[in-house]
């Protein structure tokens, strides 16, 4: 039986018929509700794909009223899936911490639970995470970044519906939930300008600019354009110590306001000599959001870190739910604005009037520029 015609639909009772199984156990079963076994699962949904069954989307908004009506019943697994050195490895991070927390919220909001397995585990490969994956009924990955750019996971991705965090895990191209850095940039700049600064330097490893896909680099670049020359700094791109190369360049450009992700210039500058605000002020383009006090006080960009891990799995379960698997042919990325954090890092005025921005010249319309 075939349903490519819209008006001869396959129903869930009819798959159920020829699966020579209930209605209620097609519909667990499509879902991945983990009362279904494993082998009955991945046989209903095979049939349903052979057979071109489609959930009727209007049924399936009704059905999560219904469900969102009344406390979330735990139904399936999700895999929060590390590739660090070592197995806590991520856990250590504060920014990792948040997406997690995030993620296993969210999850749990909607009837999952999320549960970490370690990628880079002694003897374990792609095929053998595949099947421990597969065994456990487990169909939604969330991979959040790894610890080296460019890590590659030789999963089966076919059986798996998935969503990366960040920027830091490239291939496959997945689903993807993260900052929406370049924003972040433009509201920092903004900050500084409304102040009255107008030397604003940016410094940052050349590492993290890569984690990163060079986006908060592009906004600034991107800034500079429309700014007096005289004002344009060169960026401080560090290929090893940051810290190193930061006395000749504070000296050789003389910045009003530094921007950057890093947080030791909290330490760095008072050790040249250079008092924040009073003589320099300093933006972070990643608050931390965390308990450590020595650097709760800095003012910048908060992105928003739990609402991405909430993302994150909003991107797996939606996949879950329309029974969506393996490599997307057009990848979605979900953006998260963050917000500003005032802190007291950030002077209130500049000592000396910023100079406004210079907007670019306005275009006739015509037949070749109507975009």
């Amino acid at each position: 039986m075939s349903s490519n015609n819209p008006s001869t639909a396959l129903t869930m009772s009819e798959l159920a018929k020829v699966a020579g199984v209930s209605k209620m156990t097609v519909s667990l079963a499509l879902r991945g509700n983990e009362k279904i076994s494993a082998a009955t699962r991945e046989r209903i949904r095979a049939l349903a794909d052979k057979m071109g069954y489609r959930p009727n989307p209007l049924v399936q908004t009704l059905m999560a009223n219904l469900r969102s009506s009344r406390p979330a019943n735990y139904h399936s697994t999700i895999a929060w899936v590390t590739a660090f050195p070592t197995r806590d490895g991520w856990s250590k991070h504060w920014v990792h911490k948040l997406y997690h927390q995030g993620a296993v919220a969210r999850a749990a909001a909607l009837g999952y639970k999320i549960e970490t397995f370690w990628a880079l585990a002694p003897r374990m490969n792609g095929a053998a995470l595949t099947r421990m994956l597969r065994a456990r009924g487990i169909r939604g990955l969330v991979i959040p970044p790894v610890a080296d750019p460019g890590t590659r996971l030789d999963i089966d991705w076919a059986h798996f519906s998935c969503a990366t965090i960040g920027y830091s895990f490239t291939e496959p191209r997945l689903h993807r939930a993260a900052a929406n850095l370049r924003e972040g940039m433009t509201r920092a700049l903004t900050e500084c300008l409304q102040r009255g600064f107008k030397r604003i330097g940016f410094a940052l490893p050349a590492n993290t600019d890569a984690r990163v896909n060079h986006s908060w680099l592009a906004g600034y670049l991107a800034w500079q354009q429309f700014i007096p020359a005289k004002d344009r700094l060169p960026v401080l791109l560090a290929p090893d110590r940051l810290e190193d190369l930061l006395p000749k360049w504070l000296g050789a450009h003389r910045p009003d306001v530094i921007i950057s992700p890093n947080f030791e210039f909290l330490k760095w500058l008072p050790s040249l000599g250079k008092r924040i605000p009073e003589d320099i002020s300093l933006v972070t383009l990643s608050y931390p959001d965390a308990e450590d006090a020595s650097i709760a006080h800095i003012s910048g960009i908060n992105q928003n870190n739990v609402t991405i891990g909430e993302a994150a799995v909003d991107l797996v379960v939606s996949q879950l739910q329309h029974n969506d698997a393996g490599i997307p042919a057009h990848p979605r990325v979900m953006l998260i604005d963050g917000f500003w954090n005032e802190g007291a890092t950030l002077a209130t005025t500049a000592k000396e009037p910023a100079v406004r921005l210079i907007k670019p010249a306005g275009r006739k319309r015509t037949k070749n520029n109507a975009l």
